[in-house]
C-alpha cells in the first residue's frame, strides 16, 4: 500500500465516525478518562452502557474500540457468539494475537482443553450427558467450582479440581479413565481455575507497555455465564490484576448494584435513551433527507430510536408524495423506499429465520434469492454474526418485520415457516445422530432447534405436543439442550404471539434453572405440571416421574420420591435412572 494512499479500513472507519451522531458526553468521558494515569483518583476502570434494543449501545461500543485503538491501545471485543468462558478468553486472545501480540500461555493451554474436551465428548465411551457436563461446569465455575454436578438425577460432590472423590461421579470418573495425565483431568473438570490465570498472565505481558480495552457485547444473554467469572478477576481470585486496563459492559440492563457494589468508585453509568430530536434531524441530514414532511414521518415512525432512524433514511427519501400519512407501520415505511418488489419480498421473507446465509435467502425466494444476497447484506438493520452462522436482523427490526409478515398473510407465513423446517429437519436427518448423540453435537443442536423453531412459528397450537414432549426428551438427553429447547419455546410464543407457548417456556426455562439452583421445591412443581398436562405421552411421563422423584429425594421426602420412582418404572420398566435413583434413596433411608 503507497504511503499516499489511505488503507479500505481507514476509509470505512473514517465514514463510520462522520455518521456518527450524539452520545458526545459519553465519548468525550471515555477519551478524557483514557488520557488519565491509572493512579488518578479520577480514573475509571469499568463502563456500563446499557438501553433497549436498538438504542445504539453496539454502535458506541465500537466508536469507543475506535477511540481507543487510535490511542494506541490494545482491543478485544466479544459477545454472545461465545457460550462459555473459555470461548470467551480464546476469541479474545485471537484477537490480541491478530494485532501481534503472542499470548501463547494461554493459547498452549487452550489448545490442550479443546482437543481434549473434543476426544472426550466424541468418543463412543461417553456417559450419557457429557457434553452438558462440560458446559455446566463451564457455567458454574470460576473460584467457584459447581459444588455439585447432578448426574442422571443423582447429586455427587466434586472435592477439588484436582482429585475427584471416590464417589465422584460418572462423568468425572470417565474424565479420569480416558485421561491419565492429572493436569488434563484438571483442566477438563475445572477450566476456567486452570486457564484464567494464564489468560491473565498474557494480558500482563502486554499491559506492560500498552493499555488494554476489553468490550462485553450483548451482555443480556452472556451476563449468567460472565458475570461470576469477570467480578471474580476484577476481585483478583486469579491473581494480581494490571492496573492500565479498561473494561466495557453493554447491555439491555444496567449491572446488578447487589452484585457489582463494590466496584461503583471504577465504574461508570452510561444509560442510553433514543436520539433527541436535534441529534436525529443531524443524522437525517448527513443522510442527505431535508424535506420536512419526511423528516417528521420519520421521527414519529422511529421513535428516535437509532437503528430504525436509520433505517428509514436508508434510500434518503425526498418526495413528499411518496410519503402519505403517518398511520402506516414502521415496516411498511422502511419497505416504502424500496422500490423494487422483489428487494421488498426478500426483506421481509428474511426476517423468518432466525439468523440467513445465501442458501436460505434462495430456499425463500428460488428466482431472486441469490442475486439480492449482496443488496440486503448493506441494509443498516441487517448485522453479521460473530459465530459465523450467518446474518441476522437487529432485533428491533426484525420484531417488526414478522408481526408484519404474519398479520399481512397468515397463509404466506405458515408456507415459508413449513419450507424452512422442513430444509431444517432434512439437514437435520442427514447428520444421522440418534438424539443423545446429537444432543453432543453443536451443529445438530442448531438444526434441530431451528427446525423446532419454524415448525411452530406454523402453526403453535398443533405443535404444543411435540415441543413439550420433545424438551422431555432434550431434558433425558442433556440439561443445556433442554434450556435450549425452552429458549426456542419462547422466543416462538413471542414471534408466534402465541401466549400458552411462551409460558409454557419460560415455566420449563425457570424449572432446570431452579433445579441446578437447588431450588427444588420449585423445580418439582414445574415437573408435576408437566404431568398434569393431556398431551405428555406416558413413556415421558416415565422420565419425568424420575425427575420429580429425585427432587423429592433431594428435600428428604422419601416416601414421595419412592412413589414417583415406583411409577416410572411401572410405566417403563427399563427407566435406568429411576431404577439407580430408587436404590440411592433406600440407601438414603438405610433401608
Amino acid at each position: 500500500m503507497s504511503k499516499n494512499k489511505p488503507s479500505w479500513q481507514s476509509i470505512r472507519k473514517k465514514r463510520q465516525q462522520q455518521e456518527f451522531v450524539g452520545r458526545t458526553e459519553q465519548l468525550a468521558q471515555f477519551r478524557q478518562n483514557l488520557a488519565l494515569p491509572y493512579d488518578d483518583e479520577q480514573r475509571l476502570f469499568l463502563y456500563n452502557i446499557w438501553g433497549q434494543g436498538g438504542v445504539g449501545k453496539t454502535t458506541l461500543l465500537h466508536r469507543f474500540q475506535q477511540i481507543a485503538q487510535s490511542a494506541n491501545c490494545v482491543t478485544a471485543l466479544t459477545n454472545e457468539a461465545e457460550t462459555d468462558v473459555p470461548a470467551v478468553m480464546a476469541r479474545l486472545v485471537r484477537q490480541f494475537q491478530e494485532q501481534g501480540h503472542d499470548c501463547s500461555n494461554f493459547g498452549k493451554r487452550y489448545q490442550v482443553y479443546r482437543q481434549k474436551r473434543e476426544e472426550l465428548e466424541a468418543s463412543p465411551d461417553a456417559p450419557q450427558g457429557f457434553a452438558a457436563f462440560a458446559a455446566r461446569t463451564l457455567v458454574k465455575t470460576g473460584v467457584h467450582f459447581a459444588r455439585r454436578v447432578p448426574v442422571g438425577g443423582a447429586i455427587f460432590d466434586l472435592v477439588d479440581e484436582d482429585v475427584v472423590a471416590t464417589q465422584a461421579s460418572e462423568w468425572a470418573e470417565y474424565v479420569r479413565r480416558q485421561l491419565t495425565n492429572k493436569d488434563e483431568v484438571s483442566l477438563i473438570l475445572n477450566p476456567e481455575a486452570i486457564l484464567t490465570p494464564l489468560f491473565l498472565q498474557d494480558l500482563q505481558d502486554i499491559a506492560e507497555e500498552k493499555t488494554l480495552l476489553l468490550l462485553f457485547d450483548t451482555y443480556e444473554r452472556t451476563g449468567s455465564i460472565l458475570d461470576n467469572w469477570l467480578r471474580d478477576v476484577l476481585d483478583c481470585r486469579f491473581g494480581d490484576l494490571f492496573p492500565n486496563f479498561v473494561i466495557v459492559i453493554s447491555g439491555r440492563e444496567s449491572l446488578d448494584p447487589n452484585q457489582w457494589s463494590a466496584f461503583a468508585s471504577v465504574l461508570g453509568q452510561f444509560p442510553l435513551n433514543p436520539f433527541t430530536e436535534s441529534e436525529a434531524r443531524e443524522y437525517l441530514s448527513l443522510k442527505d433527507v431535508t424535506n420536512e414532511e419526511v423528516i417528521q414521518v420519520i421521527l414519529q415512525l422511529s421513535g428516535r430510536l437509532p437503528i430504525l432512524v436509520a433505517t428509514l433514511a436508508m434510500e434518503s427519501p425526498d418526495d413528499p408524495a411518496r410519503i402519505g400519512d403517518a398511520t402506516g407501520t414502521a415496516v411498511e415505511r422502511f419497505l416504502k423506499w424500496v422500490d423494487d418488489p422483489h428487494q421488498r419480498q426478500i426483506a421481509l421473507n428474511a426476517a423468518l429465520p432466525r439468523h440467513f446465509n445465501q442458501d436460505i435467502l434462495a430456499l425463500l425466494s428460488p428466482e431472486h434469492g441469490q442475486q439480492l444476497f449482496d443488496w440486503l447484506k448493506k441494509m443498516p438493520f441487517v448485522m453479521k454474526r460473530m459465530d459465523d452462522m450467518g446474518w441476522e436482523y437487529h432485533d428491533v427490526v426484525r420484531t417488526q418485520m414478522l408481526r408484519y409478515q404474519r398479520r399481512q398473510s397468515p397463509r404466506n407465513w405458515s408456507a415459508l415457516q413449513g419450507t424452512l423446517a422442513a430444509y431444517f429437519e432434512h439437514e437435520r436427518d442427514n447428520l444421522k445422530l440418534a438424539i443423545k448423540e446429537g444432543a453432543r453435537d453443536d451443529t445438530w443442536q442448531r438444526v434441530s432447534l431451528a427446525a423446532l423453531y419454524h415448525n411452530l412459528c406454523k402453526a403453535p397450537q398443533e405443535h404444543l405436543k411435540f415441543a413439550l414432549n420433545g424438551f422431555i426428551t432434550a431434558l433425558d438427553a442433556s440439561r443445556a439442550f433442554a434450556k435450549k429447547w425452552a429458549a426456542v419455546m419462547i422466543q416462538c410464543g413471542v414471534d408466534a404471539d402465541h401466549d400458552d407457548l411462551e409460558q409454557w417456556g419460560h415455566r420449563l426455562a425457570q424449572g432446570v434453572e431452579d433445579y441446578e439452583n437447588d431450588q427444588y421445591a420449585q423445580a418439582a412443581a414445574m415437573f408435576s405440571a408437566l404431568l398434569q398436562h393431556t398431551k405428555i405421552e406416558p413413556a415421558q411421563n416415565a422420565i419425568i416421574l424420575a425427575w420429580r422423584g429425585e427432587t423429592y429425594a433431594q428435600m428428604a421426602r422419601y416416601e414421595e420420591a419412592l412413589h414417583d420412582f415406583d411409577h416410572a418404572i411401572a410405566l417403563k420398566p427399563d427407566e435406568a435412572s429411576a431404577i439407580a435413583l430408587r436404590g440411592e434413596t433406600y440407601q438414603q433411608m438405610e433401608r
